[in-house]
């Protein structure tokens, strides 16, 4: 079987980077301008062409990345034990020794392999048992800091092996003490403010914001701070051929980037105790002299710009019950017609009855999910006097 990718390779290589459903070309934008290579979309991620200080800079500098992982080789398998010697049969003494740590996780979408945690399972068997043929030893199984972990997918009968380079998945950014009922992922809350059109000249408001996910997402957009500047480890760190220089290089090079323009974010959250949630949430994330956080209803919330970027993530009436879900709509409508004229409005719900009382037509709808509820994120543009004029660049409020 032939090995794609190995610690002592020092040229470019295959990589592929997870996202959520919706997000891939926004990814695939991030991933050129990081100076990656040969890019291509597919479902919910992108390929992309590199070397090792690239795979490095993807993790740390990736806003809606998941995972970071390198296919190493792929095979067929019909039934259990094919998959068992496929699995068995690579030279897992290139990758690993008897003293590190492993951890496998499986994603199946097969009619023959219908489990993933039989999938991991058979796989850290076969590695593991050729350990013990040929040494006598074997490695051990660390599921909360294991040296290296293996991320196996199987399509039909066809098994890709891939080393997972990220560890925890990249959305837990690290600046998040606390979550609400309903925590937003970073990696979600990132795509939402990069496909909103937001540029960090114009306000950007988030008028329902719970623990301060999207602006706080907004500001690490708008200051070049790079996501993974909260975390304090990447699998890859634990890896035999981690280059510590080249990676406090990189690390380096992309804080020296991080800007300190004033912009203007508004993070409104009724709730206190969720409002607290988030006042904590921007100073960890060292961003709360670029986000105000107010807490208020935010039908008394009133913009301090005449244009800029409104962003809500309203109660769905799926997991936070909400009373008269499609009356707190049309108030939602009522209020943007009233309050938000000359803003770009954008609603992620996935209420599509409820959505119809907001009274006003979306110019755009975008499919994504937030967790496993299918979402669409509206767009409503609420022009200020007549759609031409409002269209007038003159007419912006600039900083």
């Amino acid at each position: 079987m032939k090995i794609n990718y190995d610690y002592t390779h020092t040229g470019d290589f295959e990589i592929k980077v997870t996202t959520f459903f919706g997000l891939e070309e926004i990814l695939a934008d991030e991933l050129r301008r990081l100076g990656g290579k040969d890019v291509e979309v597919f479902k919910r991620g992108a390929s992309v062409v590199g070397d090792i200080g690239f795979l490095y800079k993807a993790n740390l500098c990736l806003h809606t990345a998941l995972k970071v992982i390198v296919p190493i080789a792929k095979f067929t398998a019909n039934n259990e034990q094919e998959l068992y010697d496929g699995i068995k049969s690579l030279e897992w003494e290139r990758f690993i020794s008897n003293t590190d740590t492993l951890m496998m996780e499986a994603v199946t979408n097969s009619e023959i392999f219908t489990h993933s945690l039989f999938v991991a399972q058979k796989a850290k068997d076969a590695v593991v048992d050729r350990f013990r043929d040929k040494t006598g030893s074997r490695p051990d199984v660390d599921l909360i800091h294991p040296s290296f972990r293996l991320y196996i997918h199987i399509f039909k009968n066809e098994v890709t092996l891939n080393l997972d380079s990220s560890g925890e998945p990249l959305y837990k950014r690290g600046y998040r003490s606390d979550i609400n009922e309903a925590p937003m992922k970073e990696v979600l809350a990132a795509g939402l403010v990069k496909l909103s059109g937001w540029e960090k000249h114009l306000q950007l408001v988030d008028g329902m914001c719970g623990a301060g996910t999207i602006p706080i997402e907004a500001a690490l957009w708008a200051n070049n701070i790079p996501p993974g500047y909260y975390r304090n480890e990447f699998t890859f760190m634990r890896w035999h051929n981690f280059d510590e220089k080249l990676y406090d290089t990189i690390y380096e090079s992309a804080i020296s980037k991080i800007t300190n323009d004033p912009i203007d974010i508004v993070a409104n959250e009724l709730d206190t105790t969720t409002f607290k949630k988030a006042v904590t949430n921007t100073k960890n994330a060292k961003v709360d002299d670029s986000v105000k956080c107010f807490n208020e209803n935010f039908f008394d919330l009133m913009p301090t710009r005449k244009g800029g970027v409104l962003i809500l993530n309203p109660p769905y009436g799926e997991r936070i019950p909400v009373q008269e879900i499609e009356k707190l709509y049309k108030e939602i409508g009522d209020k943007l017609k009233k309050d938000y004229k000359g803003y770009n409005a954008w609603i992620i719900t996935s209420s599509p009855e409820a959505v119809k009382s907001i009274g006003l037509r979306p110019s755009r709808r975008i499919h994504l999910f937030n967790g496993s509820l299918e979402c669409r994120y509206l767009k409503f543009e609420l022009y200020d006097g007549s759609k031409k004029a409002s269209k007038n660049p003159d007419t912006m409020t600039r900083r």
